[in-house]
């Protein structure tokens, strides 16, 4: 389990990484567009189409970060109150169950990216900005995504929770 995690680390810090690059533009991007929007008048071409594939990019290839670290809300008034190992399972359960919801997305979204692919898919907007890699992006952070979850759930139903780490202040949760 210790190199399937490892494995794991690796593929989310890649994806997180070009997630912030397109976070990256998005600060910088939009912070330009206005400054010469407000100089000019006008806005910098294509920023605006660029942008809607960015947030895409950041939500999809950047969550799996956000599942590692376990930096997600969640809502623990009713688990705490359970004992540690049925509260793994139910968690382990809350998990599966979002790896299916996932999966259920991640299936059709590859049949849409393979024919996004294949056509080179493209839209209008002021400018014309390909869209087939953002699709295919879009279905692979899904597919990390199922495959970090499901893999968190058997885990927890096999191991049990890990031991809980120091957090900076106990009033956070």
């Amino acid at each position: 389990m210790q190199t399937i995690n490892s494995l794991l680390k690796i593929v989310s810090d890649v994806l997180g990484a070009i997630a912030m690059l397109f976070l990256a533009f998005l600060v910088f991007g939009t912070t330009l567009d206005v400054l010469v929007r407000a100089i000019t008048g006008s806005p910098i071409t294509g920023v605006f189409e660029f942008t809607e594939l960015a947030l895409v990019m950041v939500v999809f290839l950047g969550a799996g970060w956000a599942q590692r670290d376990d930096a997600h809300i969640r809502v623990t008034v009713l688990t705490e109150k359970l004992s540690p190992a049925t509260r793994a399972r139910i968690v382990a359960l809350a998990w599966a169950v979002g790896a299916l919801g996932l999966l259920m997305l991640a299936i059709p979204a590859t049949h849409e990216a393979i024919y996004s692919v294949s056509i080179r898919e493209y839209r209008w907007g002021y400018v014309k900005i390909p869209i087939w890699w953002t699709k295919a992006s879009m279905a692979t952070g899904l597919w990390f995504a199922f495959i970090q979850m499901a893999i968190q759930s058997i885990q927890l139903f096999l191991f049990g929770e890990p031991a809980q780490k120091k957090q900076a202040s106990p009033d956070l949760h």
